[in-house]
């Protein structure tokens, strides 16, 4: 006797395996290349007045009527879009030119190709069968030239620029993006976010417009005016590229780091949006019960976030660049304040609280010899505060840019790090965008002595930008100065410090090799003399001395016994070592100051707008970008389908097998 399984499961089987098959069908709709046949394009990308040599080896699959077509990217052979341009490929292999203006020979579907993505296909005997392709080739607008040397002293000016959700936020973003970068002069535009939510990316749109050189990886994007030679990555947030400067090597990292963990929230109130053994109201950017000043609390949340190990993955490819005598420009979108913004200066200003924070990622690339061009530049904190996050764009509301709506939450997490070096001189540093900024979810014009550029261009986002102008010599940026000592142009900044405890000094601008000895006044006090190293540069560490007053005091380099440069430093009293019970446990509250059942739905910190390509997607932050998921995602819904089908069929077996070995009993 056969036992039938029952109608429903009869059904829901053949529901799941239709749907399934589809899918795995779907996938295949663009027919596969048939196995030897191959094609090649000597250039990924050419301008509209170049031209690219497109190769055939139709070995076994040759055919009088085999032919070339050259599609707009996406449209599939056969699927009612014609080809732009189309030429025979009889015999077993050849090669053609073809460029958008150098079409002889081809037959043209198209009156004129202008700049985008195309598919150049192989194809079979006049039809559409695919014997080799797609293969990706990207028609780029003109280049412009490159600023030209003067006395082997080139320009390179340098932004750093979040565009917003590949700026698609503002209405016509990716314009208005080209427009700020063209208005700056900058060669090199950072390009943090470039994915819009539907995951296209906005580089090549705003490279185009500016007829500039890019590369796209990681979720930072990046346009030259100087030819790109080669392009990678480093770790999963640092896009890497050489540039050519004029027969100088530039290595040149933009980069965006997790925007979660953003504990410098802590202090102001609102939850950091943090992952992990933590408070619940830390897990969400709702208000706290109280604001959190214990640095080690932000320091081991901000630890946690990964970017400091981005930070140390960049120095290690950095030292090779420098060693192999490239010079080194780093910058981009780093969710995080830095180390000498947070010091006892500012301690009572934009809701710290009170609290000095050594932030691990700026403090590791300072540590690891480079500089930050804004605070080299602008050495006051106070003065200059150089705030780019969050911008008062006129063009949005309040509450789409602020995330702490009843705080101070200012802070500049946007940042141009360069390797000091006698070839590499910083001219200015200065922030672009809207004046206005955003306090406790008011517009509010800047009242710094921050040099702020404001662009003719429609603003499109919710940071401002960081430009940072060089000159790069094929020489020596210094002139050559027998029996002087200086350069007059040099440096030298100071971590707070007190009493008892270590002083760091760091210097640059000085000539190679001089001697610098460091004096803390205003009582005059030597602390010591170092060396200044190849690159102009020195970092110098003494303990404050017993008996310093507490308070401000200044921190002076000499040469040869005469000032060469100066600056100022905080010195608190010493530590009370009695008693106490030392830094809080990180993973617990301090008393008083947090309280559970304080999340907020769906909130995150500012870097949201500055979207983390690895995060869960919310309503204001990018899904996960890279590489393409949808195949992936049918893929595995198809075998999952297949597999319930098969579990299905399965379980009715075993039932049925049951169902007969009961019978038999």
């Amino acid at each position: 006797m056969t036992t039938r399984r029952p109608a429903w499961r009869r059904r829901i089987v053949a529901s799941l395996a239709s749907v399934a098959l589809g899918l795995v069908a779907g996938l295949g709709a663009v027919p596969a290349a048939a196995a030897g046949a191959t094609l090649t394009v000597s250039a990924a990308e050419l301008d509209t007045s170049g031209t690219v040599a497109i190769s055939y080896d139709a070995t076994g699959s040759a055919g009088a009527k085999n032919w070339i077509g050259i599609y707009r990217h996406g449209q599939k052979p056969g699927s009612g879009s014609s080809s732009l341009d189309w030429r025979y490929a009889p015999g077993a292999g050849g090669s053609f030119t073809w460029g958008p203006g150098s079409r002889d020979g081809w037959t043209h579907e198209a009156a004129t190709i202008g700049a985008g993505d195309l598919d150049v296909y192989l194809l079979a005997n006049d039809g559409y069968g695919v014997l080799a392709g797609p293969v990706a080739l990207r028609v780029r607008v003109q280049t412009v030239p490159p600023k030209p040397a003067v006395d082997g002293v080139s320009e390179l000016d340098v932004l750093s620029f979040n565009i917003w959700k590949g700026g698609s936020v503002v209405s016509g973003g990716i314009q208005h993006a080209a427009d700020v970068i063209r208005e700056s002069g900058a060669d090199v535009a950072f390009l943090p976010e470039r994915f819009d939510p539907r995951l296209t990316d906005a580089t090549p749109a705003i490279a185009d417009q500016l007829g500039y050189h890019s590369v796209s990886a990681t979720d930072t994007g990046l346009v030259s005016r100087y030819p790109i030679v080669s392009t990678t990555t480093v770790g999963a947030r640092w896009t890497k590229a050489i540039i050519d400067v004029n027969g100088t090597d530039v290595a040149v990292y933009g980069g965006h780091l997790e925007y979660r963990w953003y504990a410098e929230y802590l202090p102001r109130g609102y939850g950091p949006t943090a992952i992990g053994d933590w408070p619940a109201e830390f897990l969400g950017g709702g208000e706290l019960s109280a604001p959190v000043t214990d640095v080690a609390t932000m320091l081991t949340m901000n630890a946690q976030s990964g970017r400091p190990d981005s930070a140390r993955e960049l120095l290690a490819d950095v030292d090779a660049e420098k060693k192999a005598g490239r010079l080194v420009v780093v910058g981009g979108d780093f969710n995080e304040p830095s180390a000498q913004d947070w010091t006892a200066a500012t301690a009572g200003l934009f809701d710290h609280r009170g609290a000095v924070v050594p932030w691990q990622t700026t403090r590791t690339l300072l540590d690891g010899g480079l500089a930050d061009s804004y605070r080299q530049a602008h050495p006051d904190p106070v003065k200059n505060p150089g705030f780019t996050w969050p911008a008062g764009n006129p063009n949005v509301s309040v509450n789409s840019l602020t995330w702490a709506p009843k705080a101070d939450e200012r802070d500049r997490i946007d940042y141009v790090f360069y390797a000091p070096s006698s070839r590499l001189e910083l001219a200015s540093a200065a922030v672009v965008g809207p004046r206005a900024t955003i306090v406790r979810s008011q517009r509010v014009d800047d009242d710094s002595d921050d040099v702020i550029v404001t662009p003719d261009a429609v603003w499109p986002s919710d940071h401002k930008a960081v430009l940072s102008r060089f000159r790069v010599c094929a020489e020596s940026c210094v002139p050559d100065q027998p029996g002087g000592p200086t350069t007059g142009r040099e440096s030298v900044t100071a971590d707070a410090s007190r009493v008892g405890s270590p002083l760091i000094v760091r210097g640059s601008g000085f000539l190679p090799g001089a001697a610098v000895t460091i004096e803390l006044h205003s009582e005059p006090t030597v602390l010591g003399t170092v060396e200044a190293g190849q690159d102009g540069a020195f970092r110098f560490e003494a303990t404050v001395p017993a008996g310093t007053a507490p308070g401000d005091h200044s921190l002076v380099a000499l040469i040869d016994g005469a000032e060469v440069a100066r600056t100022a430093v905080r010195i608190d009293a010493a530590a009370d070592t009695g008693g106490g019970t030392g830094p809080s446990d990180p993973g617990s509250t301090d008393p008083g100051s947090t309280a559970p059942g304080s999340t907020a739905p769906g909130s995150t910190a500012p870097g949201s707008s500055l979207s983390d390509p690895s995060a869960a997607s919310t309503s204001r932050e990018l899904a996960s970008t890279g590489s393409d998921a949808v195949p992936t995602t049918l893929i595995a819904v198809a075998v999952l389908l297949l597999g319930l089908v098969l579990a299905i069929g399965r379980r009715g077996s075993l039932l049925a097998a049951r169902a007969r070995g009961g019978r038999r009993a």
